[in-house]
């Protein structure tokens, strides 16, 4: 099985959907590995890995990460919003194969989400939701 840096390329492919991310877009500050210093105005994604979906080939070159966004605004209408852009973002990559930073995503699958996390006993301010995805890089 070869394994690639998965939230990496998933990273690299949401900051260049202008559709998606930019000034005016559901995730107007991108994508992130950590939680920005200042997010100022506008929804972000915090990115994980957060194990592996199931083989699609057999070959062992294909790498099937689980990656979980984590969507953060500052309203939970603009963090939904957002969650559902992402989320119909990884749903568009289902028969169009898309170049992801350094590696290849055939497709993805087994979305999951947006879910809302209760977030109101934290001493976060921001409105998250969940999108889970498999996505089958090489």
């Amino acid at each position: 099985m070869g394994y690639v840096v998965a939230v990496t390329a998933v990273r690299a492919w949401i900051n260049t959907l202008d559709t998606l991310v930019g000034p005016g877009r559901p995730l107007a500050l991108g994508a992130f590995r950590q939680h920005p210093r200042s997010p100022g105005h506008g929804a972000y994604a915090l990115l994980s890995r957060v194990g592996r979906g199931a083989d699609l080939v057999a070959e062992d070159t294909i790498d099937s990460p689980r990656i979980s966004a984590s969507i953060f605004a500052g309203t939970d209408e603009a963090a939904e919003i957002a969650a559902v852009a992402y989320a119909n973002a990884v749903a568009n990559l289902r028969g169009a194969p898309a170049v992801m930073g350094e590696t290849r995503c055939l497709t993805a699958d087994d979305i999951v989400g947006p879910l809302l996390v209760d977030n109101h006993d934290s001493d976060r301010e921001q409105y998250q939701y969940l999108v889970d995805a498999s996505f089958f890089l090489f």
